[in-house]
């Protein structure tokens, strides 16, 4: 991020930058130009989140993690057991903690069972994270330029691949994302700040006990870690001390965090070894981890959390290489760009998650998602500052936002439901619905042949599909006239029409989508 100078001293304001030719932002208070580009900038915001809000229940849950959570919703509202998420009735969850099931779930009460309900939650998060990072970025920027950066860091986060993708979706991290960023403004706002508001004081605290729920200690990576080192670069650990309540906040984060893990371990015992240390150590520190529980490990190559990076800044990108490039007397406005306290947590914030993940081969790009929204804080300031002097900033501000805007917009309404269309059982069970309604009456099973059956079939069947690994067996059993729905994936289709063949039985394809189908198979009456 190119660096601006801040009032030299060692407990400089955010936002204080002074004197003539300290930093690349400059001095003074220059006039504010014409108001099109900002009025440019609402719409562009205005228009992604409407359209994010408006396709929410345009495409289903693909296999395998968005099914998933979203059948671990629907079991916990069957079940009513909002204790121990569940992947079918009685088999446990053990990989995340609940908040993100609660939130689901509970949205399925209002807007019923469906794509819109189970994602709202994540997208109310994501609102959530744009108004804290506009306050984030308008406390990094000076005086005068405060609400072009909160716009603009705004219209950036909102613009950002993983946000347009990740709060839109059902997974865990964007109740982390939204706990994360109350934490970080929350320790900008109380300590750096020194505001004496309860409201960051303990909310940082209550922030630190909803991630708990959201995704576990993972959230301290992302602000505890970032505040340490600041403080210890900055000699502000007594500060830290004397301005939060330690006492009452750690108090009021076990109030939030603790009970859940007790009766989470009470109900379904091994859960805190497995979450704790499988979850949090092995699957970190042990490449190819073998335990677990729900899926491979993904092991990718040291360094791969950068690529993860530009891949979820998208666009903003460039403009953000520009301001780090290298230039006259970089490192000395990097100095003292340094010394102002607020930049330089937001800094830390970002960096140091990542520089810890470079050394993590187990990753996936979500990991990314809470660095997004210090860094969109500090590219919105900067970016303020360069568009409050330079028309040619204005201009290239709009056509990112613009391109951004328009390819994330065609993405989610043409490519993202044929996408997920062929990544999911919705089409061919509601094809299978449709094929039922000729007679209602009859009571037909629902097969999938496997042992695990994918998510997004136990999802749109709302637990119908039985697991029959064992296929032909069961097919050997069927009596005259009787008829059943067998699930597979395309490349079974031959094996299931040779088994078929086998038994004298008749075989129709239902529904076919690339990655899944339905077949019927009858057994002629005598």
């Amino acid at each position: 991020m190119t660096v601006s100078a801040a009032a030299g001293t060692p407990q400089s304001q955010p936002g204080a930058g002074a004197g003539a030719g300290a930093g690349l932002i400059g001095a003074g208070h220059p006039p504010r130009p014409g108001r099109t580009w900002r009025r440019l900038a609402v719409v562009l915001l205005a228009i992604v989140l409407a359209v994010r809000l408006a396709t929410l229940g345009t495409y289903p849950l693909a296999d395998t993690s968005e099914a998933r959570y979203g059948e671990i919703a629907r079991v916990m509202r069957e079940t009513g057991n909002w204790v121990t998420p569940q992947e079918t009735p009685g088999t446990p969850f053990w990989a995340k903690p609940p908040l993100y099931a609660w939130l689901s779930a509970s949205a399925t009460y209002v807007f019923g069972v469906d794509e819109f309900a189970l994602r709202l939650p994540s997208l109310l998060c994501g609102f959530a994270v744009l108004v804290l990072c506009g306050l984030w970025a308008g406390a990094l920027a000076r005086e005068g330029e405060r609400d072009d950066a909160a716009l603009l860091s705004r219209l950036v986060l909102a613009t950002t691949v993983l946000f347009f993708v990740g709060y839109g979706a059902v997974m865990t991290d964007p109740s982390l994302g939204l706990c994360t960023a109350w934490m970080m403004v929350a320790f900008q706002r109380a300590v750096i700040e020194r505001s004496g508001a309860a409201v960051w004081r303990y909310g940082l605290f209550v922030a630190a006990g909803l991630a708990m729920l959201a995704k576990g200690p993972v959230a301290f990576l992302y602000v505890a870690l970032p505040a340490a080192v600041w403080a210890t670069w900055r000699h502000r650990w007594h500060e830290i001390w004397q301005t939060l309540p330690w006492f009452g906040g750690i108090a009021l984060w076990a109030v939030i965090a603790l009970p859940w893990y007790a009766w989470a371990e009470a109900r379904t015992p091994g859960f805190l070894n497995y979450f704790l240390v499988g979850e949090h150590v092995m699957r970190y520190l042990k490449p190819g981890w073998s335990g677990d529980r729900y899926g491979n490990a993904h092991i990718e190559l040291l360094g791969t959390i950068w690529a993860y990076l530009a891949g979820a800044v998208g666009l903003w990108a460039i403009p953000a290489l520009v301001l780090v490039r290298p230039q006259r007397a970089w490192l000395e406005r990097a100095r003292e760009w340094c010394r102002d306290d607020a930049r330089l947590f937001a800094l830390l914030a970002v960096l140091i998650p990542l520089v810890v993940f470079t050394f993590a081969r187990n990753l996936i790009w979500t990991y990314v998602l809470p660095v997004l929204t210090p860094l969109s804080a500090l590219l919105g300031a900067e970016l303020a500052a360069r568009c409050s002097k330079a028309p040619t900033w204005r201009r290239s501000v709009v056509a990112v936002a613009t391109a951004s805007a328009a390819l994330l917009c065609v993405a989610v309404i043409g490519w993202a439901p044929l996408r997920a269309n062929g990544s999911s059982f919705a089409a061919p069970v509601a094809a299978l619905r449709l094929r039922a309604q000729a007679d209602p009456r009859a009571q037909r099973a629902l097969w999938y042949w496997g042992r695990k059956i994918p998510a997004s079939l136990r999802f749109y069947s709302r637990g119908a599909a039985q697991a029959a690994p064992e296929l032909d067996a069961r097919l050997a059993q069927l009596v005259p006239g009787a008829r059943v729905y067998i699930a597979i994936v395309p490349e079974q289709l031959a094996g299931l029409q040779q088994v078929a063949a086998q038994h004298k039985l008749t075989l129709t394809v239902v529904g076919q989508v690339k990655h899944a189908a339905i077949a019927e198979v009858t057994k002629s009456a005598l």
